[in-house]
């Protein structure tokens, strides 16, 4: 199978996966670093051409930080109205029963079965469950109207509030779904950028870097090694934590047959577990298979050959 050409990804919506955050940064700096070329007629029209990309993300993301919050919010509300539900609430509305009917009394327990067992434990649906039973339960008691009223009132003041937690919810998926698709927008719009300023700078190529947030691109985790390691010696690949079903493809690019094995240290020597590759040949492989990647975290090569020095293609999957 043919690895994708690296030049045809697009770095910008790789490095930006699952950070709305960081897409917002390398969009400013893009959109400023335009902005401030654009004496250049060339980078203007750039500039005209990514500023709605631009404009549109941030935005979106704005509503989004917004909805967020706004979702946060209640959250935190309706935890607060549970907490009191389980503690002030049901110790009052059972101190309210009790001076009509004695704990003890059939009455009393036809009200509280349980105790207060359901209205302190189980999801939020059982607790409101037990709430909405004890309001059944009391009926049309007019001793009990007056403790009743405040059951239902609160009754509808934590479901109104679950209510507007699950709208949020909802409202806040949405909007995260319109975020990303922005995102992916507003990434091949720089995308895009790139190979124009590449074209318009191709014979000054030190120039690009400057239209581009290249501290946020560069700091991409790392994926694909290439090296040579000497004959008869070891070379430490990488310092990397995986897990042991990660698989990782070894390709052997040189003439001599290598071994593939984790370390504890950077020097550390083979062990009796490994991967072996012939030469010119290639594998995929769990971590795992390379020794027990929960202790150790360099990944190391092993040349054995006599006369021949080794090459090798390391990639994580």
């Amino acid at each position: 199978m043919i690895k994708p050409w690296s030049f045809i990804q697009n770095v910008f919506e790789i490095v930006t996966n699952n950070s709305f955050r960081l897409a917002l940064r390398i969009s400013r700096i893009h959109f400023n670093a335009l902005n401030a070329g654009s004496s250049d007629a060339f980078v203007l029209a750039l500039f005209n051409t990514f500023k709605p990309f631009h404009l549109t993300y941030l935005s979106k993301y704005s509503a989004w930080k917004s909805q967020e919050a706004l979702q946060v919010s209640l959250t935190t509300a309706l935890h607060d109205l549970f907490a009191q539900l389980r503690k002030a609430k049901i110790n009052a509305w059972d101190a309210a029963i009790a001076v009509v009917y004695a704990k003890g009394t059939t009455r009393y327990l036809a009200l509280f079965p349980n105790g207060h067992s359901p209205f302190q434990s189980g999801s939020q649906e059982d607790i409101i469950d037990a709430v909405q039973t004890l309001i059944t339960t009391i009926g049309t008691d007019a001793d009990l109207a007056t403790v009743k009223a405040d059951i239902v009132a609160f009754e509808l003041l934590i479901t109104t509030a679950i209510n507007a937690q699950k709208t949020a919810i909802t409202t806040t998926k949405t909007k995260s779904n319109d975020l990303e698709a922005a995102r992916i927008a507003m990434c091949d719009a720089q995308y895009a950028d790139l190979g124009s300023l590449m074209t318009h700078f191709a014979s000054n190529r030190s120039l690009i870097g400057d239209y581009f947030d290249l501290l946020t691109i560069r700091n991409i985790l790392q994926m694909v090694f290439q090296g040579h390691v000497k004959k008869q010696d070891i070379h430490n690949i990488v310092e990397r934590t995986v897990a042991a079903t990660d698989e990782i493809m070894l390709e052997n690019d040189g003439d001599t047959e290598l071994r593939f094995y984790w370390s504890n240290k950077k020097d550390g020597v083979i062990g009796t577990t490994f991967v072996t590759v012939a030469a010119g040949a290639s594998a995929t492989v769990p971590a795992s298979d390379m020794g027990d990647v929960s202790t150790k975290h360099f990944l190391m090569v092993y040349n054995p050959d006599l006369v021949n020095k080794g090459a090798f293609t390391v990639e994580f999957l």
